[in-house]
C-alpha cells in the first residue's frame, strides 16, 4: 500500500469528543491564556530557563506579534500554546479550559480541531496536490474524501489558488506553497492560529501577500492569532506587538525600537 493510500485510510482519532468553542465558565473567557508559564530544559547538572512566569492573553478577533532575539524561546512558546510540548509549570487555558488537564488523545483532538499551525517551511507533502494537502487535516480527523475536499476547495479559492489545486508542491512557487500551508492550517476552522516565521523564507512581495491573508482571515473568521516573526512590517499590522526577552513578554513599540 502506498503512503497516499495509508493516509487516506487512516482511522479517525479515537478520543472522547469535546468542543472548546464555548468557555466552561461562560462565554467571556479569553480564547487563550498562558498563566505563570515556566519552561526549563536540563542538560546534565545544569538547568536552562527558557520561559519564566510568562503571561499572555489572546482574545477572539485579535492578533499578537511576538518578536525577540534568536534563541529567546519564541518557538518554545508557540509549542506550549499549541499543546505540542508541556510546560515545567504554569497553565495554558483555551476557552477557560486547561489544555494540559486533557488526556493525550483529547489533547491531540483539540490540536487537530482548534489550532492551525503555520511554520517557516511549508511542510507540504510532495506526493499530494494542493487540494489534497489542504484537505489532509480533515481526512486525518475522520472526514470522508468528498467532505474534506468540500472544506478545502473554498479555502484554496480564498488564498487565490483555485486554479492551482491540482498542482503538486514542486510545481508551485514559494509564496504559493505558503498560501497552501495557510489554507491547510484553517481547513478545520480552528479558533486559534499559531504561526512561526510564516514569511521568513519569502521575498518581499510574497511576504506582503501572506501577511495580508493572515490578517484578513483572522478578522473574517473571528480567530485569535499568535505570530512569531522578525518581520517588522507584519508585526506593525497586528493588534499587539510583544517582545520576548529573558523569558517573559513585554509590550514593544516598534517606532521607538527602530
Amino acid at each position: 500500500m502506498s503512503k497516499k493510500e495509508r493516509i487516506r485510510e487512516k482511522a479517525p482519532l479515537n478520543a472522547t469528543s469535546f468542543s472548546n468553542k464555548k468557555a466552561q465558565n461562560g462565554d467571556k473567557a479569553p480564547l487563550l491564556e498562558a498563566l505563570s508559564l515556566n519552561k526549563e530544559f536540563t542538560t546534565g547538572d545544569e538547568k536552562l530557563s527558557i520561559l519564566s512566569e510568562l503571561n499572555l492573553t489572546v482574545e477572539r478577533g485579535s492578533s499578537v506579534a511576538v518578536l525577540g532575539a534568536s534563541g529567546s524561546g519564541k518557538s518554545t512558546l508557540l509549542y506550549l500554546l499549541g499543546g505540542l510540548d508541556r510546560p515545567t509549570s504554569g497553565l495554558v487555558k483555551a476557552n477557560g479550559r486547561d489544555i494540559y488537564s486533557l488526556s493525550e488523545p483529547q489533547l491531540a483532538l483539540w490540536r487537530a480541531r482548534e489550532v492551525g499551525f503555520v511554520f517557516q517551511f511549508h511542510y507540504l507533502m510532495a506526493e499530494f496536490d494542493a487540494l489534497e494537502n489542504v484537505a489532509m487535516p480533515a481526512r486525518l480527523s475522520g472526514l470522508g474524501r468528498e467532505e474534506a475536499r468540500a472544506k478545502a476547495e473554498p479555502l484554496l479559492d480564498r488564498v487565490g489558488l483555485g486554479d492551482r489545486k491540482k498542482h503538486r508542491p514542486g510545481a508551485l512557487s514559494g509564496g504559493e506553497q505558503q498560501r497552501v500551508a495557510l489554507a491547510r492550517a484553517l481547513v478545520m476552522a480552528p479558533g486559534l492560529l499559531l504561526a512561526d516565521e510564516p514569511t521568513g523564507n519569502l521575498d518581499a512581495r510574497n511576504a506582503a501577500m501572506v501577511n495580508d491573508l493572515i490578517l484578513e482571515l483572522v478578522g473574517e473568521r473571528d480567530m485569535g492569532a499568535v505570530v512569531v516573526t522578525h518581520n517588522a512590517q507584519l508585526a506593525s499590522l497586528m493588534s499587539r506587538t510583544l517582545e520576548l526577552s529573558y523569558g517573559s513578554l513585554s509590550p514593544l513599540d516598534l517606532e521607538t525600537a527602530s
